[in-house]
């Protein structure tokens, strides 16, 4: 099968490849979920963002057709608004893992401070 050279290339997923896959949390398993977990709240914020679309159109008396979705501009101040709302989601998903981030470099930091005085 060829492909027409002028035309795009289709968009490819970034796959880690090779005999040794990375080790995030020491076990392969949780590995794995978590991957799937960070796709799934992906899904989900693009999801809401196209929620957001549809109700910005319908706001402005427009149907929501996918043409007008797909090329609807986004004002700036609902860009904010947007970016606001997916750091708040991406907060409140991740809340423990970052929790236990901070807890680990507020450790660090007072355990370079004890080393450094001594």
């Amino acid at each position: 099968m060829t492909q027409d050279p002028t035309s795009e290339p289709s968009p490819r997923m970034r796959v880690a490849r090779g005999p040794k896959r990375p080790d995030y949390m020491g076990n392969r398993d949780l590995d794995r979920f978590m991957m799937m977990f960070t796709a799934l709240i992906g899904e989900v914020s693009a999801l809401r963002d196209r929620l957001d679309t549809h109700e910005l159109l319908a706001a402005a008396g427009r149907v929501a057709t996918p043409e007008a979705i797909e090329a609807f501009e986004i004002p700036g101040e609902d860009t904010a608004r947007r970016a606001a709302t997916r750091e708040a989601m991406l907060r409140r998903v991740f809340r423990v893992a970052l929790e236990e981030l901070e807890l680990a470099q507020h450790e660090e930091t007072a355990n370079f401070a004890e080393e450094s005085v001594e």
